[in-house]
């Protein structure tokens, strides 16, 4: 198990980066979706937030209509009686109705639709048959017999939110008119208007750059942005014709128009925008041609700018995260994938080697000896010799310890750079060395290697600039000749080399073959 995890090391770090990587993708594509989601949620919110205040406007002002209609009808209903006890209306001094009247401005129109006397001086002489769709409307008024009152309407001349009643007089030569300037007597409806509602809600909501109300006339000819500086009145030359087209387009449909975001080089800003139709309908169960009849006056176009850059800013946001998170993890798992391939092979050459001279360990030692006898087709002969110093005690006494590890390198050394590559030592333990010779031929070639061991030792080693003399017994035994065993050849190589020391002259290193 242990050899498999090492082996497959790379590819488990490999599958675990990915893991994490993909946990890392997961989090971030949630992120993101909740990014969106907030932002669609938030302008969701603030839509309904604004059809719900410009219902509560328009039931406000039904309320106030209502009480209007009364008060203007009875009114004209004075001006009636007035002009059946008077009918030269020339005679009329307007403005001591006007006192009686309150709050309305008089007008008094002639057949040809044309204001002949009012308490209103910026519209005395206006004509309106100047203007065909509404001239028509005046007309089947003048000659019908019945009081009318329109809702909010629009001033032609001031552009300031009014409310006008009509009454024919009997003899339909004179259409009386009423009206009353909505901001100027009830200003507590500020409060509430729509306006105000849209200030606090761009307050709130930072994606939210403007919030604008438009409104059209009855037939839909006119379009003009609402806006409560001065007074309300509706604006109809400070917008686009773009803006009049997605208006008109959104009124026509009765559904939101959006216009996708779109980068704005001047702010540095996304933006996007959605034209919102707010549209009331007459319902009069006794009239079925009204059912379905625009109540153009109560209904709106909400237009909504919103600043989108927010949203990419939080999207930018979380995607240089992920992507400093990826390049973090991928730093640290190639550190730990270099540590890890560092350790563990550091941790195998430890476990495989001689600490002190850097030779392999007996373990390797003796399994490469397997290998050799379990592969050896060729006949080849295998050699496998130990090596004891003689003086190496006398050595550590004489010099101390640390010279006797450098004789121990020394010897390492000696030997290792004598051998082919296909050869092998290890140190056996304390002053014992093996050797393992392969391809040998014949039992020469094993004394020309015995030979060539046993020179390594004619020449002293110098330690501090002291000569130091190594002495060696040198045991040799051969595959297959003495064993086929890796335990037997090595038994029998330490058995000649108990011999070799027997034997040896004092003073000199000697080996025997087995």
């Amino acid at each position: 198990m242990k050899n498999f995890l090492v082996k497959y090391k790379n590819i488990f770090v490999v599958l675990t980066f990915v893991f994490i990587t993909y946990l890392f993708y997961l989090s971030y594509i949630n992120t993101r979706s909740i990014i969106i989601e907030k932002n669609t949620f938030q302008k969701n919110l603030v839509k309904i937030n604004i059809l719900e205040s410009l219902r509560y406007a328009d039931n406000s002002f039904d309320i106030l209509e209502k009480y209007l209609n009364n008060e203007m009808e009875q009114n004209s209903i004075l001006m009636l009686e007035k002009y059946n006890h008077n009918s030269d209306i020339l005679t009329w001094n307007l403005e001591d109705l006007k006192d009686q009247f309150e709050k309305y401005d008089i007008y008094i129109l002639d057949k040809e639709l044309k204001i002949i006397k009012t308490t209103f001086a910026e519209d005395l002489g206006l004509d309106f048959s100047d203007f065909p769709s509404f001239a028509a409307l005046l007309q089947e008024r003048l000659e019908g017999n019945n009081f009318i009152s329109d809702r909010l309407d629009i001033s032609p001349t001031t552009g300031k939110i009014k409310k006008y009643s009509y009454i024919p007089t009997p003899d339909n030569k004179y259409l009386f008119e009423l009206s009353i300037d909505i901001s100027k007597y009830f200003p507590a409806l500020k409060e509430l208007n729509i306006f105000s509602n849209a200030e606090i809600i761009k307050e709130e909501y930072d994606l939210i750059e403007d919030i604008l109300f438009y409104k059209f006339n009855e037939d839909g000819s006119e379009i003009g942005l609402v806006s409560q500086e001065g007074g309300l009145y509706l604006d109809t030359d400070s917008i686009s014709t773009r803006e009049r087209d997605l208006v008109s387009k959104a009124i026509s449909s009765n559904s939101i128009q959006v216009v996708s975001s779109n980068y704005n080089h001047t702010t540095q800003t996304e933006k996007s925008l959605e034209f919102i139709p707010y549209l009331n309908y007459f319902d009069d169960e006794y009239n079925d041609e009204q059912k379905a009849q625009l109540d153009w006056w109560s209904s709106y176009v909400v237009g909504i700018t919103y600043d989108d850059s927010i949203t990419e800013k939080e999207l930018l946001r979380e995607r240089n995260l992920f992507i400093a998170k990826i390049t973090i993890i991928s730093i640290v798992f190639v550190a730990f994938t270099f540590s890890l391939n560092y350790l563990i092979n550091h941790t195998e050459k430890v476990a495989s080697s001689d600490p002190l001279t850097g030779l392999v360990s007996r373990k390797h030692f003796m399994n490469y000896l397997s290998k050799l006898i379990n592969n050896n087709t060729n006949n080849e002969l295998v050699a496998v010799t130990f090596i004891d110093l003689n003086s190496f005690k006398y050595i550590n006494d004489t010099h101390g310890h640390e010279a006797g590890d450098i004789v121990l390198k020394e010897v390492a050394k000696r030997l290792k750079s004598s051998l082919r590559k296909n050869d092998m030592v290890t140190r056996a333990g304390g002053d014992e060395f093996l050797v393992l010779i392969n391809g040998l031929s014949s039992n020469r070639d094993v004394e020309t290697i015995a030979n060539k061991i046993k020179d390594l030792f004619s020449y002293p080693a110098i330690i501090n600039d002291i000569e130091i003399n190594i002495e060696a017994s040198i045991g040799i035994s051969v595959f297959p000749n003495d064993a086929v065993h890796p335990e037997e050849l090595l038994q029998k190589a330490d058995s000649a080399m108990y011999k070799a020391k027997k034997n040896k002259i004092p003073g000199s290193s000697d080996y025997e073959i087995y």
